[in-house]
């Protein structure tokens, strides 16, 4: 199973340079960079310092949204960044923070997500690209750059089954939260139902320190409506020790069992994510121990 981490969006960017300089030498297979309007930095910036910054490990992008980055920037974005690493990028897209969306004035119908997918396709590629669907109206579109890589790696993010049936339709994968088994094993269900052989399952769990950030990091999860009927039960109904279990691990030993039981659950590659720039070393010598 591949690990990588999703870098902090509470760490500013002149931490994560430095950090980024020796994220090859610690064993991870990826570096994530996510799309969040709380980060302290803008991700494509951050994802290029990410591609000139190591030599090894795969670039994750996202999550996405096409309603606020139209996926002709999103695509040419990639492709020159793809370029730039060597052929090192993947990306994740999902609708986005509909409280977001909304405060900017970019909310749009859920089809969205597919339609853009179908468009970096044909960007990413070299294509010129033409499309009448719901959300998105493009008329004979092309990009003066191509992906180095013949298909670049487009995941989508899913808090509900019919993002996971969405990603089985038209994906390489699917991302997830929790080591929560009723979840992966739907994941795991679309994921078959891709007839894909490479479709990934790609889940999140988290390393957050101090105990009281911990506590509002699970609490702030076991309070998703959609991630908890993921889970099969309603909101307010688990316990938070049950909740920590599925979501977060503190040291080697926790970090172990919830490797295990992802491996045997069929997942691909685990994300940890972090908020403290400080923990990634130690992030790292806990991945290296088990």
């Amino acid at each position: 199973m591949r690990i990588g981490v999703e870098l902090a969006v509470k760490a500013t960017v002149n931490e994560l340079v430095e950090y980024l300089k020796l994220y090859d030498s610690h064993g991870f297979d990826r570096v994530w960079i996510p799309d969040s309007n709380i980060s302290l930095w803008e991700m494509w910036t951050v994802a290029t310092l990410a591609a000139t910054h190591t030599k090894r490990v795969r670039i994750g992008v996202g999550v996405s949204s096409p309603y606020h980055r139209s996926p002709a920037v999103i695509a040419q974005a990639a492709a020159t960044l793809d370029r730039l690493s060597g052929g090192r990028i993947d990306l994740t897209v999902g609708r986005g923070g509909r409280e977001f969306l909304k405060s900017i004035g970019a909310d749009g119908d859920d089809a969205g997500v597919e339609e853009a997918i179908g468009i970096l396709r044909g960007l990413l590629k070299g294509g010129t690209v033409s499309a009448k669907g719901a959300v998105f109206k493009f008329d004979e579109v092309s990009l003066r750059v191509k992906a180095a890589q013949e298909r670049v790696p487009i995941y989508i993010a899913a808090m509900s089954e019919r993002w996971m049936e969405s990603a089985a339709r038209c994906a390489d994968g699917v991302h997830v939260y929790t080591s929560n088994p009723k979840l992966l094993t739907k994941a795991k269900k679309w994921a078959t139902a891709s007839g894909r052989g490479d479709f990934a399952i790609i889940t999140t769990l988290g390393y957050v320190e101090p105990e009281e950030v911990r506590v509002w990091w699970v609490t702030n999860f076991g309070k998703n409506y959609n991630l908890q009927q993921l889970c099969g039960r309603e909101v307010g109904k688990a316990s938070y020790e049950e909740l920590a279990e599925e979501l977060v691990f503190t040291d080697r030993f926790s970090l172990l069992n919830q490797v295990d039981r992802l491996e045997r659950l069929g997942v691909d590659e685990l994300m940890i994510a972090y908020r403290r720039p400080e923990d990634l070393p130690t992030i790292a010598e806990l991945v290296r121990s088990i």
